[in-house]
């Protein structure tokens, strides 16, 4: 099982470092300028030992004078290996991020949307901004830190061993234990990693609905309720962050007390040498400076290894959504002409996971031209019938055709160009009324523009807006009534002038007035136009040519407005219910 985790470890971090194949320049850079960093600390040190035995012991005064240039020489070209690295590593860091963050609005918007009714979208979200800055983080800060402190172990190693390889070897003992606990930490970090990843996923979650809810907050004294909520959210966000804490504190000193009894080790047998004048006094100076300098760079080593758990945990939660299956697209034809008929022919429905059918063997025809209208209680099945229309949810039993085609066959982009929707809970954009109408348009057609708000009577109230079409109406038309919000969805409906339309209860936020004009408008745009209408108030249907009545996802009656009254069944008894209301 460890092994696998540490395959899965090595994996990720591959696939990671695959996203550096384009900025190979500045990470290369960045990579030797930390090098260049850590050889002048070792450099730096290594120096004590002639300014000791050359410049004090023995007394050349030379030595001492030339001394405060090879100083100031290396801390200025640190400086400067110093500046290019961080950029460098910075720059690659970020790009990475950018690069994953499109990603993962690319593969979202990709996604079937059973995959958005099983995640939340607050976990969504902090993916992109939280996971994703984990990641920059262990791709440019720890690996600058790595590279530099690791470089900065191994050069002083190195100058340990050529200075005296006796004492070096003593200090060398105690790297196997370091690393053993290193690996052994490194495994707690990650697993409290995820932890935390997902518990911000929580918070922001919560802290989403109770800012998007303010209102319904406000209105049914929600106020200490979702305080609670928040805070257990927090909580335990927290509790995950000091365990990561705990581990993280705990490591470092331990890594340092293994580091401080090799060093120990290394004072005591120096004794004994220069008891037998086998050690000078400058390399007694620098083997002491030097195992003090490895001190710092270990306990940098051990904190990078937490950001860089955190990293591989957020890169591995990210791939995660980079490889799940996308929404199916095995269409080859396009849908380029008007279908003189659409057909559900016994087409059933289940929701992947679940065994319970939500739609039971609906079968009808919806011609060219004709509005079809869809009735009945609250969850009846009414929505995922133009669901299933849209291909937002696969068929399960039956099929749905135009022209005697499965609708299979189309491409999704070619199938949803030819159908307008207009749902009952409006989504518009934080964006200007012309890009909310012309959604999705590369160039705006303005004589369009203008005739769509015309005719969803949205013009009366876009002229008086300061910048008319070119007016920014705040988040999902925060700065507009509902009536107007309603009013914008239709114009987009409009303006795309598709030759099939859903309306899902698209009057339901106009007043009277409003509704009577938009009707009107809805009338015109449906003229030989296939509609399919789920409506709640029946005197909106009166006239569909058929209307469909569904029950627990069944059809329990179909026909038109007159003929359904004759019949004096379900519809009969809604009507009569409606009537008396």
């Amino acid at each position: 099982m460890t092994d696998k985790k540490q395959q899965s470890n090595g994996r990720s971090y591959r696939r990671l470092l695959s996203y550096l194949r384009d900025l190979k320049t500045p990470f290369i850079i960045a990579i030797l300028g930390n090098l260049l960093y850590a050889a002048m600390d070792v450099w730096f040190i290594s120096l004590t030992e002639v300014l000791t035995d050359e410049g004090l012991i023995a007394g050349k005064v030379e030595v001492l004078k030339l001394a405060p240039v090879f100083i100031v020489g290396i801390i200025f070209v640190r400086g400067i290996a110093s500046i290019i690295s961080v950029y460098c590593m910075d720059r690659v860091g970020q790009t990475v991020v950018q690069k994953l963050r499109e990603q993962l609005i690319e593969n979202y918007i990709g996604l079937s949307c059973y995959f958005f009714d099983k995640n939340s979208s607050g976990e969504l979200i902090s993916k992109v901004t939280f996971n994703t800055q984990q990641v920059a983080n262990a791709s440019s800060d720890a690996i600058t830190k790595m590279v530099r402190e690791g470089g900065s172990i191994i050069g002083a190693i190195g100058v340990m061993f050529y200075t005296n390889w006796r004492l070096a070897s003593i200090f060398f003992l105690s790297m196997p234990v370091i690393a053993i606990l290193v690996g052994f930490a490194s495994k707690r970090f990650k697993k409290v990693s995820r932890n935390i990843q997902d518990a911000m996923g929580g918070v922001t979650q919560t802290a989403q609905e109770i800012v998007e809810g303010y209102k319904v907050v406000k209105t049914f004294g929600g106020e200490a309720y979702e305080t609670k909520r928040f805070s257990v959210a927090a909580q335990t966000n927290r509790r995950q962050q000091l365990k990561l804490t705990l581990a993280k504190a705990v490591s470092v000193p331990l890594i340092q007390l293994i580091a401080a009894f090799a060093m120990a080790g290394v004072i005591f047998y120096s004794a004994i040498e220069m008891e037998g004048n086998s050690l000078t006094p400058g390399e007694f100076v620098a083997m002491m400076l030097l195992m003090m300098f490895i001190l710092k760079p270990l306990k940098v080593i051990s904190n990078v290894n937490v950001v860089l758990q955190q990293g591989i945990a957020a890169a591995e939660s990210i791939f995660e959504i980079l490889d799940f299956e996308k929404e199916k697209d095995e269409g080859t034809s396009d849908l380029s002409s008007i279908s003189q008929s659409i057909n559900f022919s016994n087409v059933s429905f289940k929701y992947p996971e679940s065994e319970q059918l939500v739609l039971k063997n609906i079968s009808f025809e919806a011609k060219q031209g004709e509005t079809v209208a869809f009735v009945g209680k609250s969850g009846s099945g009414k929505s995922t019938l133009t669901n299933l229309l849209l291909r937002f949810y696969e068929v399960s039993e039956g099929a749905i055709e135009f022209d005697d085609k499965n609708i299979n066959q189309f491409k999704l982009a070619s199938l949803r160009n030819q159908i307008a929707y207009v749902s009952q809970q409006v989504v518009l954009f934080n964006d200007t009324v012309k890009a909310n109408i012309a959604y999705g348009e590369k160039e705006i057609d303005e004589q369009r523009l203008i005739e769509a708000a015309k005719k969803a009577h949205a013009l009366e109230f876009v002229e008086k807006m300061p910048n008319r079409f070119d007016t920014y109406i705040g988040e999902n038309g925060s700065k507009l009534s509902g009536g107007q919000r309603q009013r914008l969805a239709i114009a987009r409906a409009i303006y795309k002038s598709a030759p099939i339309i859903i309306l899902d209860e698209a009057t339901s936020a106009l007043d009277t007035e409003s509704e009577r004009h938009i009707q009107a408008a809805l009338d015109a745009l449906t003229e030989n136009r296939t509609t399919f209408v789920i409506a709640h108030r029946l005197s909106t249907i009166e006239r569909a040519d058929k209307i469909i009545v569904m029950e627990e996802g069944e059809i329990v009656e179909q026909g038109d407005h007159r003929s359904l009254l004759e019949e004096n069944r379900v519809y009969a008894k809604l009507q009569a219910m409606q009537f008396s209301e």
